[in-house]
């Protein structure tokens, strides 16, 4: 029983690091890195759209501009959120 439990955090806690990272190749993109290293290691997205976010940066909870990029790879999508110039999250789609 302890083993499947073992195996079970094991597995959430991979999810939880996938959703702070991207890997790209023998490279990795994490929550933080600027949108420079995202077109360095992916190129140009296919889909670029601009929205606003919420910042708790900002009084009142203003919203911040930022942009979603979007890259088709091998039947998924991969959204990439980024507000300010940094990636705040990732996102995978599945076709």
């Amino acid at each position: 029983m302890a083993r499947y439990l073992i195996l079970v955090l094991l597995l959430i806690s991979a999810t939880a690091y996938a959703e702070s990272s991207l890997r790209v190749g023998t490279k990795v993109l994490t929550i933080g890195d600027s949108a420079t290293r995202v077109q360095q290691l992916m190129g140009q997205p296919t889909i670029r759209t601009f929205i606003s976010t919420p910042s708790s940066s900002l009084p009142n909870n203003q919203l911040m501009p930022g942009e979603q990029w979007q890259y088709a790879q091998d039947g998924k999508t991969i959204v990439i959120t980024i507000v300010d110039g940094r990636i705040v999250k990732f996102e995978t789609l599945y076709e």
